[in-house]
């Protein structure tokens, strides 16, 4: 009985692709394929290998009448209804057809192919956009409606075609994985911009006429046959335009030259050649002071020609003139004589023991020396400068060679008595010896610097104050105390009690191991200006406020590498604290 259901229902088995292939064209088995148990009906013997080759022939012969009708139709609508075809093309090559035919029912293995022939693979779906979240969407593989998520998937091989979860398995791919955005390039700013240092606040206000005549000026200098009588302060300021846009050239130099001028100013001569500064001595016989910077191209001639041609010449500072050699400094000491007052020169590797023993003999007035990164400076040069007793300046820092405690100790003996300035910076054989020899020595002494001195201990330093303190001293106005390792909180302490009434420029960069009560005591200076707590680690929010809140003239703050400053640090109109992330608020 349940056989003659599943009859009527007209249920079937799988079907080979011989058999598919020949029921499409008709052809269907003399008896059936499954017998459901029952072999009856299946030929046996020899007879059944008859039956079945014969069957075979028979399927493979009405193969061939189908194609060879196929290949008829379409070569008469090819050649329309008024040509005839040719004798040619009447014949056809059914034995390469018969081979295919006969291959594929050999070699077909797959008995659940689809009964239809084989066509070219392509999505099942149409493609379109994905939809809304919540609606309904032909899966491209298997055709079936599902529900659009906020993780659907598109299909691997074709385009705007989705996948359900089922079939995201199936081929792979992970359903509930996040999408992946695609990462936006990291816009790169413009130079200006990374190398603007934005502060926290920023005073800007109504720019003065005057103030944009002179940017004009300095734009188109290059223009300009004539300043006219500007002032002396005006023409400084067209010339710091001018140099810092690296436009003071042979041409745009003249601009400044002028008979009547005693002092000159220039900030980059770099572009400047020989002949500009024998057009200065020439141009500019009355100077009596003469700045410049970055004078690398002058040289020993004009040295000399200056000697000979600026006969009132009492201070000259110099950055910067590497070729002047020996010769040419001779030819100054011993033209300007007693008449020099202030010798103040930077970065000159010519400059030796003898040229400094020249000077001293023939410059025995001066009051202002600097002899700054001089790569012969040594303890012979120190002992020369022991006569100089009018001194009321005196840098020796950052010397080419280590300047012993005892050679600095004998000169501060000799010519301390009337210094006012000291700089001993970036000489790393000093210490704590030199801290007693310049209390000791130095009683008018107002400004001192020994930034980089890694030597000095903080009970040194605590020791040194508290002696001038009970000498009377009146303070310190200026202080550099920069990279002291090894100084504390004992060490301010004593520094505050000390100068802080007169204290206005103070740098404790580097004091890392500076605790922030005592940084918060700086707020005793009332009279402080300019302040660097750059990498002082202990700094926080409540010591910015404590000074701001009592140091009135405070201007200037640097706090790089405090990182315990955070956003919310307090603000003050008219104070620049450089150095914290933050945004720039204007004032």
């Amino acid at each position: 009985m349940s056989r003659n259901r599943r009859q009527a229902a007209g249920v079937r088995g799988p079907a080979s692709a011989l058999t598919a292939f020949l029921a499409g064209l008709g052809v269907e088995p003399s008896a059936p394929l499954t017998t459901w148990g029952n072999s009856s009906a299946i030929p046996t013997g020899d007879d059944g290998a008859e039956v079945a080759l014969a069957s075979a022939n028979e399927a493979l012969d009405i193969a061939t009448d189908a194609a060879e009708a196929v290949v008829a139709d379409v070569e008469t609508a090819i050649a329309g209804p008024s040509h005839s075809r040719s004798p040619p093309d009447q014949e056809f090559d059914i034995e390469p057809l018969r081979k295919r035919a006969r291959q594929a029912s050999i070699d077909s293995e797959d008995l659940d192919a689809p009964a239809s022939p084989a066509v070219a693979e392509g999505p099942r779906v149409s493609a379109r956009p994905l939809k809304a979240v919540g609606e309904f969407m032909d899966c491209g593989e298997c055709t079936q409606r599902f529900t659009v998520t906020g993780y659907t998937k598109e299909h691997p091989s074709y385009a705007q075609t989705w996948l359900c979860v089922k079939c995201c398995w199936s081929l792979g791919i992970d359903p509930f994985e996040k999408a992946k955005k695609a990462s936006k390039p990291k816009a790169v700013p413009k130079k200006d911009e990374r190398n603007k240092i934005v502060h926290y606040e920023q005073r800007k206000g109504a720019v003065l006429l005057s103030e944009m005549c002179i940017e004009l000026i300095g734009r188109c200098i290059e223009d300009v046959d004539q300043l006219g009588d500007i002032g002396s302060v005006n023409m400084d300021k067209v010339c710091r335009i001018i140099s810092k846009n690296r436009q003071l050239t042979p041409e745009t130099a003249s601009l400044f030259y002028s008979v009547e001028r005693t002092e000159l100013t220039m900030y980059d001569c770099t572009r400047l050649v020989h002949d500009s500064y024998l057009a200065l001595a020439t141009l500019c016989p009355s100077l009596e002071t003469l700045k410049l910077d970055l004078c690398g191209q002058i040289t020993t001639e004009a040295m000399s020609f200056w000697s000979r041609h600026l006969k009132h010449l009492r201070r000259l500072e110099l950055y910067g003139p590497f070729l002047v050699r020996k010769e040419g400094w001779h030819d100054l000491f011993k033209a300007r004589d007693k008449q020099l007052q202030s010798f103040l020169v930077r970065q000159s590797p010519r400059i030796d023991s003898e040229s400094i023993k020249i000077m001293a003999q023939y410059c025995p007035d001066l009051k202002e020396l600097r002899l700054s990164e001089i790569g012969q400076l040594n303890d012979e040069c120190l002992d020369a400068l022991g006569s100089l007793k009018a001194l009321t300046f005196l840098d020796l820092s950052s010397s080419g060679n280590p300047l012993s405690v005892a050679s600095v100790d004998q000169l501060l003996e000799r010519v301390g008595a009337n210094l006012v300035h000291l700089d001993l910076s970036d000489n790393p054989s000093l210490g704590d010896e030199t801290l007693e020899s310049i209390a000791k020595h130095c009683p008018k002494l107002r400004h001192l610097r020994l930034r980089g001195l890694h030597d000095l201990s903080d009970d040194a330093v605590s020791a040194f104050f508290d002696t001038l303190s009970s000498q009377h001293h009146p303070g310190f106005e200026t202080i550099d105390l920069e990279k002291g390792d090894s100084l504390e909180g004992k060490a301010l302490r004593s520094l505050i009690a000390h100068s802080g009434r007169a204290i206005e420029t103070l740098s404790l960069l580097g004091w890392r191991l500076v605790d922030a009560e005592s940084v918060s005591g700086l707020q005793k200076c009332s009279m402080l200006k300019y302040l660097n707590l750059g990498w002082c680690r202990s700094v926080t929010d409540y010591c910015i406020k404590d000074i701001l809140d009592s140091c009135t003239e405070i201007r200037l703050i640097k706090v790089w590498g405090c990182n315990q400053l955070t956003d919310a640090i307090p603000r003050k109109k008219g104070v620049r604290v450089i150095g914290i992330e933050s945004h720039s608020i204007r004032a």
